[in-house]
């Protein structure tokens, strides 16, 4: 297997375009253009249809992508186990959104390394839609998430269930105020947004809207706000009086949960691993 060419594949089928592709790789664009060539002829079909302004998949293109991402992920995979140290016998590639790792997984990562030395983690930041895609394509060991679809090839645990707070950087706020003095709306998902909507309707001013809960923590603690927050990532800001609670605003709950591949060969890690995840949190959550 020509890694390169794979990797090329994968760039400008994301990308719809052979610049574009080139300037993410460091490569020209004729260089992406032979290797494209080299693959097509490699495999007998053709995987892009070219135009002036971009390029798009052909049927056999779009049925090579999740093969092509599988191997990359198995030569990335192979890569890695080559490289443990002694003491290591496996990986673990655990993916979450930016959010679930400040709250609680890295004090997992260190759990884990004095428990299962034996164990290297591999951190890795995702989206949420792409991290059920890497999930379902064996690009991870563990996903943690808010929103677990329920499907048959996936082994889903509850890790614990997360309160989600309306907090403020001015005390003694009622939810009514609250809303009118800066909300920043924070993409929590559709199971959140319902539940706030239920509470507080559709028609709100908002500030700024993002999906990233740091930024509006930092935004809030720097130049005043409101929003809904994870407990854990607002404890200690609580503690040191920087943030308020909203007085009258509900709390809104939201599970966080743990998924693995059914049948995963690494089974006992894992298991012993989600684990450790669940006594992570839930010790956050109580502090």
């Amino acid at each position: 297997m020509d890694v390169d060419l794979i990797r090329t594949f994968i760039q400008v089928a994301k990308t719809s375009h052979f610049r574009k592709a080139a300037e993410q790789l460091y490569l020209t664009q004729s260089a992406v253009s032979a290797r494209i060539k080299q693959l097509e002829e490699r495999l007998g079909v053709k995987l892009f249809e070219r135009s002036k302004h971009q390029v798009s998949l052909t049927t056999a293109g779009v049925r090579f992508l999740a093969h092509a991402e599988q191997l990359l992920a198995a030569w990335n995979r192979a890569c890695q186990e080559v490289r443990l140290p002694e003491q290591a016998d496996s990986t673990m590639i655990t993916g979450a959104t930016d959010t679930i790792w400040n709250m609680f997984l890295i004090d997992w990562i260190i759990e884990v390394n004095r428990i299962l030395p034996q164990v290297m983690i591999r951190a890795e930041l995702y989206t949420g839609d792409a991290l059920m895609t890497s999930l379902l394509d064996g690009s991870l060991d563990i996903a943690v998430m808010f929103d677990a679809p329920a499907l048959p090839r996936l082994q889903i645990e509850e890790l614990a269930a997360v309160p989600f707070i309306m907090v403020a950087s001015r005390d003694s706020l009622v939810a009514a105020d609250a809303i009118q003095a800066g909300f920043i709306e924070v993409d929590w998902g559709e199971s959140f947004a319902a539940a706030f909507q239920q509470h507080f309707g559709s028609m709100y001013p908002v500030r700024i809207n993002t999906s990233i809960g740091k930024v509006a923590l930092e935004l809030i603690l720097k130049s005043g706000g409101v929003a809904y927050l994870p407990k854990p990532m607002i404890l200690p800001f609580l503690q040191q009086k920087k943030l308020f609670p909203v007085l009258d605003a509900p709390v809104i709950v939201r599970p966080v949960y743990a998924a693995q591949l059914a049948g995963h060969p690494q089974n006992s890690n894992v298991s012993r691993a989600i684990e450790m995840m669940r006594a992570s949190l839930t010790g956050r959550l109580t502090d």
